[in-house]
């Protein structure tokens, strides 16, 4: 049943991403394609929130299991933040690339592909530390802290599109149907302020659990590099924005660099090794 529902959600959001194109480049026809965008995509996230309640009722479900990894969670999250920035972020230009990033991650998702392999950081604690704890303190801020890297990643990339299509002698489609620069630049910065928080938790729990386990805090697990180098390239990101105070095309361009190359990375480490998480090394 998860997957059915999963392949459900999929199918309204591929026609969503359909819809949103079709409006983008077909401005007259915004009026008729919109509602159907509104309504195929309210489909595709309630048949999405059908799904996770699935996979939180499976009796295998550990919150930092890989059992349901990040990619299902964050395709989830992604989705929700969407649906609640509406006001904010309802443009075709926004959703031609949000969209499909949902669709991505949950294609990517491991749960639905083989659901297996736990993470060590599931196993029990013998240290004192609450077996509840671990989980509020590391994997809720790191699934916030994904959800934040990729709403930055889009935000900045329609930013740049944007801008380069305001420059231009004629006003293109892409321009009529973006949001205004100031709103993107705001919740670009939101959005980073929000992932460096989020991901210093995650560094901060991380540590706590490796010194109560007695293990190193630092290691060449994937997920400790990544999760480092995530802290201080986000930190770099707020340093030239509030500190050498780049332009905000400047900072566009830093936060579709460092947040793409962010997602290519882990990627790579799905297709290489299979997992996302910790390994018990």
């Amino acid at each position: 049943m998860t997957h059915l529902t999963s392949v459900l959600a999929i199918v309204a959001y591929v026609i969503t991403s359909v819809v949103m194109l079709v409006q983008l480049w077909r401005p007259s026809r915004a009026g008729k394609t919109t509602k159907v965008a509104e309504i195929s995509f309210v489909i595709g996230l309630v048949l999405h929130s059908i799904t996770m309640l699935f996979v939180v009722r499976d009796p295998r479900f550990v919150l930092v299991d890989n059992g349901a990894d990040y990619f299902l969670w964050v395709s989830w999250g992604v989705a929700m933040a969407f649906a609640l920035l509406k006001r904010r972020l309802n443009y075709p230009l926004v959703g031609a690339f949000i969209v499909p990033g949902i669709v991505l991650f949950m294609g990517s998702s491991s749960y639905l592909l083989h659901k297996g392999s736990a993470s060590v950081l599931s196993l029990p604690s013998d240290s004192g530390v609450e077996p509840l704890l671990l989980p509020f303190l590391h994997a809720v801020p790191a699934f916030v802290s994904v959800v934040s890297l990729a709403l930055a990643f889009v935000t900045s990339c329609v930013f740049l599109i944007v801008e380069r299509r305001l420059k231009r002698p004629r006003v293109g489609v892409l321009t009529s149907f973006g949001p205004n620069l100031q709103i993107l630049d705001l919740l670009n910065k939101q959005l980073a302020q929000l992932g460096f928080v989020a991901i210093s938790l995650v560094v901060l729990s991380g540590g706590l659990w490796a010194v109560s386990q007695q293990k190193p805090v630092f290691s060449a697990d994937t997920s400790v590099v990544s999760g480092l180098v995530t802290w201080l390239l986000l930190a770099f990101i707020l340093y030239v924005r509030l500190v050498l105070k780049w332009s905000p095309k400047q900072v566009s361009r830093l936060t579709v660099f460092v947040t793409g190359s962010f997602f290519v990375s882990v990627f790579a480490v799905l297709v290489v090794a299979g997992r996302l998480t910790h390994v018990n090394l």
